[in-house]
């Protein structure tokens, strides 16, 4: 069972599964979309509403392993708003009508590195 997700004013929040995304890429269960309502949104208060999405989202929900923003291909200043915002650029796709840029914020559990190569190799199944 999945978390509710929360309402943030100025957003629309989807399960990435249920959405317009759910085709695009192998999306997990907990994954969220978050689509910004104002395309005219100036690049600081973006960042700032997408910066407070990604928390609100992750706690909410903390097994979210992504939350998405998706931006029209080639527009480079929503992409950079974006990434001020803590997201990664991922991958381009093509959905009806539309290209989009994906990119991705998660969080640390998700994205940590494990350095210890003795535990590595213990698991590997080629030791």
């Amino acid at each position: 069972m999945t978390a509710s997700l929360p309402d943030l004013p100025g957003t629309a929040l989807e399960r990435c599964a249920a959405g317009r995304l759910r085709d695009a890429y192998p999306v997990g269960e907990h994954d969220v979309e978050v689509r910004v309502l104002d395309e005219s949104l100036e690049p600081d208060r973006l960042t700032a509403l997408l910066t407070a999405v990604v928390e609100a989202v992750q706690a909410a929900d903390p097994a979210c392993r992504k939350v998405v923003f998706a931006a029209a291909e080639g527009d480079l200043g929503r992409v950079a708003s974006a990434e001020q915002a803590g997201f990664r650029y991922v991958v381009d796709v093509d959905l009806p009508g539309t290209s989009l840029s994906l990119l991705v914020a998660e969080p640390a559990w998700v994205t940590r590195i494990d350095d210890d190569t003795d535990a590595i190799t213990a698991r590997s199944p080629n030791p």
